[in-house]
């Protein structure tokens, strides 16, 4: 389960960064001036992928993980000074938390928009910070797919 479940978490990763790169230029592209459902869609396959990642992240990190939780049961100050254990169970869940949040306040305001100017200030503010903090948090040195 646990291969299962990181392989999926692996493979979604590109489907999360794809869909931040629609979410942020695809609004540019638009040639109304008034938004519409059409022009949100982007940033709502955004959203659907992050919590796709999420749903399968939390039981990785709660149940399945050696790097989640049970990383803890080793004590705190073993895993704050081994390098592995700290990037996944404490940096990569703390900010791609934070990363889901501006993911999620950015759509709040998309959905709210009137207006597709307002869509690709918002989608480019939010979703370039979401984005860019879920890059910082890939544990690049465990790429598995």
């Amino acid at each position: 389960m646990h291969y299962f479940l990181q392989s999926t978490h692996s493979i979604i990763r590109w489907l999360v960064l794809l869909g931040a790169i629609l979410a942020i230029v695809l609004p540019y592209l638009a040639n109304n001036e008034y938004a519409t459902r059409v022009n949100k869609w982007p940033a709502l396959f955004y959203v659907i992928t992050c919590d796709m990642q999420l749903l399968i992240g939390v039981p990785l990190y709660f149940f399945y993980s050696s790097y989640g939780v049970s990383a803890f049961r080793q004590g705190v100050d073993k895993v704050m000074h081994t390098e592995a254990l700290r990037s996944i169970a404490i940096e990569h869940f703390a900010i791609t938390c934070i990363a889901f949040i501006f993911v999620h306040i950015g759509y709040f305001k998309i959905r709210k928009s009137q207006t597709v100017n307002r869509i690709r200030k918002v989608g480019l503010l939010y979703f370039s910070i979401s984005i860019l903090l879920m890059l910082a948090a890939i544990p690049w040195s465990r790429i598995m797919v």
